[in-house]
Parts: C-alpha cells; sequence; structure tokens
C-alpha cells in the first residue's frame, strides 16, 4: 500500500534522509553558520550559510565581503575586529528571507523594470559620443559580474525593498498633526432644529388597479425569487468503524522492528559548549583556565570581557561537526577541554559536559508506537481502498442500499438547501454534520446534476465522504396571487412618501426663495419644530433621525435649510450651529493616535 511503501522507504536510505530534511526544514525554518556563532552542524563546508530553501556559499559571500571591504578601504582583519562581516552575514540572511517570501507571496518583478533601473544605473556615468552598452560593460568589467548576475541583483534589490518597505509601513508612527486633525474632525458636534412631515398624513391616496399592482410586481420580482433547492445524500466512510477490522501481531510487530532496526538507533551524542577566537592568545589563556577547571563562560568573560563568542551547551552527532574538529572531539574523554583547534572561522576552545553513547531501543520499549504506526498506516490504506470501491459503485449508478448492504458505509441523508446551505426553514443544513467542511459539502452537491455523485471528498474529522444529489427543485417565484395585498399595501406606503417628499421639495424651494426660516416654515405648516443637540458623526442615531440623516446634516452648510430622510417621512431641517474643539486633551489625542495607528 502508499502508506506502508511510503514509511519502509522512510526506514533506510536516501528516501529517509528526504523526508527527515523536510520535516527539519519545516519545523526549523533557518540554520546559520559558525560564522556567525549562532548555531553549529546543518551547514557543508562550502556553505557561509542556509537560510530556508536558499544557500550562501562561501564563495559567494566571499565575493560579497571582498567587494563591498574595497568600497569601504577596509582590511579583511579591520572589517571582523568591527564586526562588519558578521553584520554582513546577518543582512545576507535577511535579504535571502525577505526574497524567499516574496517569492511565495507571487511578488514579481518584470524584464523590463530591471532594464529601466539599468539605464537609470549607467545614465549619469555615460559620457556625450559614449554608447551606455559600453558604459554597461565597463561597470560590469569593474565589478567582475557578467550581466545576467547584475539583473539578478538589481531584480533582487527592488523584490527585497518592495517587500521590506510594505512591512517597515507597518510600524511608521502615525503623524500627530493628522491624527489632531482627524480628532478634531470625528469630535465635532452639530445642534440641528427640524420639523417632521410625516407620510401618514396623507390619507387620501387611490387604491391601485390590479394592472398596477402586477407591474410592481414584475418590476421587483426578483424579490419574490425562491432559490433553487437541492435534497441530498451523503455516503459516509466512518474511521472508527475500520478499526475494528485491523488485526496486527506481535510477530509482525518484531518483523518490522528487525527489518528497520536502524531506525530505532541512535548515535553517540556529545554535549558540548564552545567559544571561537580570532586571537590565538586569548584561546590559549580560556584553555588554560578552563583546565583548571573554571567554567568556560567565566574563564571567556575574564579574559575577553564579555561572553560574545561563547556558544552554550548542546547535544551533537559527529556528522554536525565541522570535518576539521569532529575526530578531537569525539575522541575526547568526558569532562575534557579541547583546544585551541584552528578552522576558517577561527579558534575553536571545546568543553565536553556529558557523553550519550550509542544504544539500540529495545523492541519491548517501541513495541507500543510500532503498533500505533502500523495501525495509522493500515486504517488509511483501508481508508482509500473503501473510497476507492465507493468512487467505482457511485460511477456505476449502484443505489444506496446497495452501497450500504456491500460496501458497509453509512448513509446520511439531508433536507433541502440553497447555495449557500441554508435549507427551507431559515437553518444551516451541513453546518452541524460537517462543521468546517459544510461549504465543501454545499459547493459538491451545486456542481453536479440530479441523481450524480460528487467524488470522495477528504474531511477534516478524519472521515471521507461523497455526496449525491437526490431531488432538485428549480428556481421559482412566488405566486401574484399570494403576495397581492401585500403588494396593493406597498403601492400605497410607496405613493404617501413620494407625495410627502415632493411637498417637502416645494416647501423648501419656497421658503428658500422667499428667504424664510425654519421657524417661518413651521408657523405656516402649524407643526412643533424639534431639536438635537451636540451630534457627533458617530453617534448612534436616535429615533426619528437616521444613520443616513446623520450623514446629511454633518454635509449640510451650517444655516441653510436641507431636507433629511426619516423612516416613516421627512424632515425640513437647519443646522444652528457647529462646535469644534480648539484644542485636544493629551489623553484624546493618545486615543486618536491608537486608533489610527490600528486603522
Amino acid at each position: 500500500m502508499v502508506m506502508t511503501a511510503l514509511r519502509d522507504g522512510a526506514s533506510g536510505g536516501a528516501l529517509k534522509y528526504f523526508l527527515l530534511g523536510i520535516l527539519v526544514m519545516a519545523a526549523g525554518g533557518l540554520v546559520f553558520t559558525d560564522v556567525g556563532g549562532f548555531f553549529r552542524g546543518g551547514v557543508s563546508n562550502s556553505d557561509a550559510a542556509k537560510v530556508g530553501r536558499n544557500t550562501i556559499s562561501i564563495n559567494q559571500f566571499d565575493r560579497t565581503v571582498r567587494a563591498s571591504l574595497n568600497r569601504l578601504g577596509l582590511s579583511e582583519q579591520q572589517a571582523w575586529q568591527l564586526g562588519f562581516i558578521r553584520e554582513m552575514l546577518h543582512g545576507e540572511v535577511r535579504t535571502s528571507l525577505l526574497e524567499q517570501e516574496a517569492g511565495d507571496l507571487g511578488v514579481r518583478v518584470s524584464n523590463a523594470q530591471v532594464a529601466q533601473n539599468i539605464q537609470k544605473l549607467i545614465q549619469p556615468m555615460t559620457q556625450p559620443g559614449q554608447r551606455p552598452v559600453d558604459v554597461l560593460q565597463q561597470i560590469l568589467r569593474s565589478q567582475g559580474m557578467s550581466e545576467a548576475q547584475l539583473a539578478y541583483a538589481i531584480r533582487r534589490e527592488i523584490t527585497v525593498n518592495m517587500l521590506s518597505n510594505a512591512v517597515q509601513a507597518g510600524f511608521i508612527e502615525a503623524s500627530e498633526t493628522m491624527a489632531e486633525d482627524l480628532a478634531l474632525f470625528e469630535n465635532e458636534q452639530r445642534d440641528v432644529k427640524y420639523i417632521i412631515f410625516r407620510d401618514k398624513d396623507f390619507k387620501d391616496i387611490e387604491e391601485p388597479s390590479e394592472d398596477k399592482i402586477r407591474t410592481l410586481y414584475e418590476a421587483t420580482i426578483e424579490a419574490y425569487a425562491i432559490p433553487e433547492m437541492r435534497k441530498s445524500n451523503v455516503v459516509l466512510i466512518e474511521t472508527e468503524k475500520l478499526k475494528d477490522s485491523l488485526d496486527i501481531s506481535d510477530e509482525e510487530i518484531k518483523e518490522i522492528y528487525e527489518r528497520n532496526i536502524a531506525s530505532y538507533s541512535e548515535p553517540e551524542k556529545r554535549k558540548i559548549e564552545q567559544v571561537i577566537l580570532a586571537d590565538l592568545d586569548q584561546a590559549d589563556q580560556i584553555a588554560a583556565q578552563a583546565q583548571d577547571g573554571v567554567a568556560l563562560k567565566d574563564a571567556v568573560q575574564d579574559v575577553t570581557g564579555n561572553t560574545t563568542d561563547y556558544i552554550p551547551a548542546r547535544d551533537i552527532e559527529v556528522q554536525e561537526l565541522l570535518e576539521s574538529l569532529r575526530e578531537d572531539v569525539f575522541t575526547a574523554n568526558n569532562k575534557a577541554v579541547v583546544g585551541p583547534l584552528e578552522t576558517d572561522l577561527g579558534y575553536h576552545v571545546i568543553a565536553i559536559k556529558d557523553i550519550t553513547p550509542a544504544h539500540t531501543a529495545a523492541l519491548s520499549t517501541v513495541k507500543k508506537d510500532i503498533r500505533e504506526e502500523l495501525a495509522e498506516t493500515r486504517l488509511l490504506d483501508a481508508q482509500y481502498e473503501l473510497a476507492n470501491s465507493v468512487d467505482d459503485y457511485l460511477a456505476a449508478g449502484e443505489d444506496i442500499e446497495t452501497l450500504k448492504a456491500d460496501l458497509g458505509v453509512d448513509v446520511e441523508s439531508f433536507p433541502f438547501s440553497n447555495s449557500y446551505g441554508i435549507g427551507k426553514d431559515g437553518k444551516a443544513v451541513f453546518t452541524k454534520s460537517f462543521g468546517p467542511d459544510a461549504q465543501d459539502m454545499v459547493t459538491a452537491l451545486f456542481e453536479l446534476g440530479e441523481g450524480e455523485a460528487s467524488s470522495i471528498i477528504e474531511l477534516a474529522d478524519g472521515r471521507m465522504g461523497a455526496i449525491i444529489v437526490d431531488t432538485i427543485e428549480e428556481k421559482s417565484y412566488t405566486p401574484f396571487e399570494e403576495l397581492q395585498d401585500d403588494l396593493k399595501k406597498r403601492w400605497i406606503d410607496d405613493t404617501r412618501r413620494s407625495q410627502n417628499k415632493a411637498r417637502l421639495i416645494e416647501i423648501l424651494r419656497t421658503a428658500q426663495t422667499e428667504n424664510q426660516s425654519l421657524q417661518n416654515v413651521a408657523n405656516a405648516e402649524k407643526k412643533q419644530a424639534q431639536s438635537a443637540k451636540a451630534i457627533k458623526r458617530a453617534d448612534k442615531p436616535k429615533a426619528p433621525l437616521t444613520a443616513s440623516a446623520i450623514q446629511n446634516i454633518f454635509q449640510a452648510p451650517v444655516g441653510e435649510l436641507f431636507t433629511i430622510d426619516l423612516e416613516n417621512g421627512a424632515a425640513l431641517a437647519v443646522v444652528e450651529q457647529s462646535k469644534i474643539k480648539d484644542k485636544l486633551s493629551e489623553e484624546e489625542l493618545k486615543a486618536a493616535q491608537n486608533d489610527l495607528l490600528q486603522e
């Protein structure tokens, strides 16, 4: 079976290390080299660092360092002492990380954009009569680069800058001036006075004819649509039921143990702590103190004045060490101090803290794990075999009862559902049974014809299922006869509202022409003016005002008449005054800055 073969293959040979490598990359993310003094191992002698999927070779890093040092006029020794080389490696790591993330996000820089940047680069260097291509060749020769390398470097820089600028923008503090202006704007207060004109005041509305009501029905028919609904059955493959069919003997477990004995063997491990220094005299002094019983970290502090180059203790296998250190470290006695040993990275002083001998786990200690692993593998195989059988039966058009009888699967029936997974009762149809997979079931259901079955769907809870369309109710509309009374009321209400709004607009035009105040209009219409004080933009509207009315209030010029819509009518209104604070308190300003930064 697929899972069995994969497990057996993973227990030995190249496939083991391939699968292990995938797991390590997924869990670990980054492995740095000893150049930075962070971690040990995982990086070959020809690599400076391994960053995610990328590797920075020593040759590549060396070229980068030398080019930078030439520009700065620094020697290698000066750069090392100043920590410049370490910072350069950090920079290469950061750049590589951003480059990989940009690739994962789909950020791509076109050839045209690269060419445009190269043109900008060489333009200031091009003298009259010179061809740009000649200038480009001079630059490439001086930098020891090919045209492809230059194009890659520019594309990389553009890509990384795009992503890093986007990330950095999120940490830029909001301007205090902007925050204050927006806070003052949001906290503006307005006093408004208004006269209400209610729709219900228009009583003598002629009842519409059936033709008019039918015209309204046809114009708004989609409001009365009954969406297509589908009834379904779901064939379910339950994991728990398959477990009962599994039979794993002790002999089989023993056979797997012996066949994969290497998987249960652990090589010798040594817990080491170390320090890497550029100065041999300092390394000798630290080694001498450590051999006299002084803790390595204390010796480093005493000799160098800091513990920057000290690397805490960790367990390692022999292949994790640099090749030139392996024999000395793995032949030394427990508690011994090794070194100074010279490598390309400097002088190593290594203290052996503990030794774990190579060993093989006994069958009795791993028997339970082997049984569980084998059961899981067998279960997956059985599940996929049954899923294939269900697929074959469904493709052959077998009915549900035959599936249940021959294959022993469960079948669950579901009521009518629309394309959003909502039933005729307004409740979700599939959510209770399938949780996060409910939408997948709905999608599959509406991709099929009546009587058709989907392919097997893997569910989040470990089950598998296939949905079968039982019945389709096509999209329809509520009949006109059932809606006639409601449509008649709607017609009358709409007519009242339009007549009320038309009269209010006429009143507004007259008032504007004759320069009447709101109170003049109230007196003429025999209405009482109402007031709302200190309204803010963000206020929850209080009846009879609505959210749209508040928006209109803050858009209207102060002192001018305007209309606003209310829930059951309209109003003629005027903004009497607008108040904006001269200055915010420190607490208000801080809250405004936090809000702006959050946005």
